[in-house]
């Protein structure tokens, strides 16, 4: 069966809500704050707008129910929660108010009060076949075809939900297809490399990190020398020749310091380029993700939206956060990740980098073998992050959606989300016993006997 031939119940509940739309007056909006959030709110808020709809975007943290339901002034007659809400249907179904449900994360049950578009009720990969981002998209066109050109807020939230990295399917190959046929969108190889002087690529890009190079000068200027090419030189502006040596040596110190070939290949993933306004689904990603790890998500919304003053503004948070994320990469990197049976652990150095630094260890610096652990400590709690990877999921039986739910409960906290990215939040003074918990059960999981 074509991977992007959607089945007629999900469509079905499409039209229901696109119904629901068109006979509102005024919506209310709440989207979580990362990159997939950002991006599914910006395609709703364009869609009601264009509707002649009223709406007003709030991002929240993780589902909130008091602050939705003071959101729920007189006049609203449509509530859209988008990326969270399939844990709370109980919750929302007693609202008293007409609410879709835009989520991919695993549900507690289905609803026949809330019109819930979720596409893991139809049981299949969450993490994969959709995003809330390219359901909020889906949503958009089937309420009007006009909406097609809002296709990048859509891409930008599903490669910050890395959803590209093993190929489209489901509802992501479908907007593909579909805009393809329409020219706004085209697929583009994957680099190694951001754009720009490849000397400046390698001493400031995070992605990869390569141990000795990345946030180096003189390590950057020696891989240079030996690949025989000048800092200022650019990716494109190499010969082929020029790019298979430099590909290879890169490629070559990442495997050298325990790196996959899947690592490796997830970052060659395609790209998506929109010719109309010559942008690129991993560069807004990257705006907005600067924008929501700094709490400044109404910029990486208006970013979105095509605002121009809040655009600059979100490239010079993106400088910001990039300086960061790699500045705590190179200091996990230099003081080592703690390992139990199943699982590797360490502390962020910084709490608004502490999500995708999870996903780089994982990806760059830590085992392969063993699921990745980040510890945050807030104000009032510890974040906790998670990352596995294909083999893991795939091979060994991974599901830390399932793992972080468990552990966090064993310590009065609260965990969930995908089988291969989770998160949870615990007490402060219980991550020794959350860890013990958390690596006895991914041991379970993967058919490892856990030391403890």
């Amino acid at each position: 069966m074509d991977a992007s031939v959607l089945p007629e119940n999900l469509l079905d509940r499409f039209s229901l809500a696109a119904a629901a739309v068109r006979a509102c007056t005024e919506a209310r909006v709440f989207s979580h704050n990362d990159a997939d959030g950002i991006g599914a709110a910006s395609v709703l808020t364009s869609m009601l707008a264009r509707a002649g709809k009223g709406s007003q975007a709030t991002m929240l943290k993780g589902f909130d129910l008091p602050t939705i339901q003071g959101g729920l002034v007189q006049g609203i007659d449509l509530l859209i929660v988008a990326d969270m809400g399939s844990s709370d249907l109980t919750a929302l179904e007693g609202l008293g108010v007409k609410t879709i449900v835009l989520d991919h994360h695993r549900p507690e049950k289905d609803s026949e009060v809330v019109m819930h578009l979720n596409p893991s009720v139809l049981k299949v990969d969450g993490a994969r076949y959709a995003c809330a981002s390219t359901l909020s998209m889906l949503l958009a066109v089937t309420v009007d075809d006009n909406n097609w050109d809002l296709l990048p807020m859509a891409f930008a939230g599903m490669v910050g939900d890395r959803q590209h990295m093993q190929g489209l399917s489901g509802v992501n190959a479908h907007l593909f297809i579909e805009g393809s046929k329409k020219d706004l969108v085209q697929e583009r190889k994957g680099s190694l490399l951001p754009p720009g002087p490849v000397g400046d690529g390698l001493l400031r890009s995070a992605h990869p990190f390569i141990r000795g190079v990345s946030g180096d000068t003189q390590g950057m200027a020696r891989l240079l020398q030996e690949a025989n090419i000048r800092a200022e030189s650019t990716w494109d502006g190499l010969d082929e020749a020029g790019r298979r040596r430099l590909s290879s040596l890169i490629s070559l110190r990442l495997l050298e310091q325990g790196c996959s070939l899947g690592s490796l290949e997830d970052e060659l993933a395609p790209d998506y380029f929109f010719p109309k306004d010559s942008s690129r689904a991993y560069h807004l990603t990257r705006l907005v993700n600067a924008c929501g790890r700094v709490d400044e998500t109404a910029l990486g919304l208006a970013a979105l939206l095509g605002e121009k003053e809040a655009r600059e503004r979100a490239e010079s948070l993106v400088k910001d956060y990039d300086d960061m994320l790699l500045d705590a990469a190179k200091r996990t990197a230099e003081r080592g990740i703690s390992k139990e049976t199943a699982i590797q652990h360490f502390e962020s150095p910084h709490r608004e980098v502490s999500s995708e630094l999870c996903g780089l260890v994982m990806q760059w610096i830590g085992d392969q073998d063993k699921a990745t652990i980040c510890l945050t400590r807030m104000d009032k709690d510890i974040k906790v992050s998670s990352r596995g990877n294909r083999k893991l999921v795939d091979k060994d039986g991974l599901d830390l959606s399932v793992a972080m739910k468990e552990a966090a409960a064993s310590v009065g906290g609260v965990g969930g989300g995908h089988n291969i990215a989770s998160g949870a939040t615990i007490p402060l003074g219980k991550s020794i016993d959350f860890i013990q918990a958390l690596d006895e059960i991914v041991a379970r999981q993967t058919g490892r006997v856990s030391a403890k």
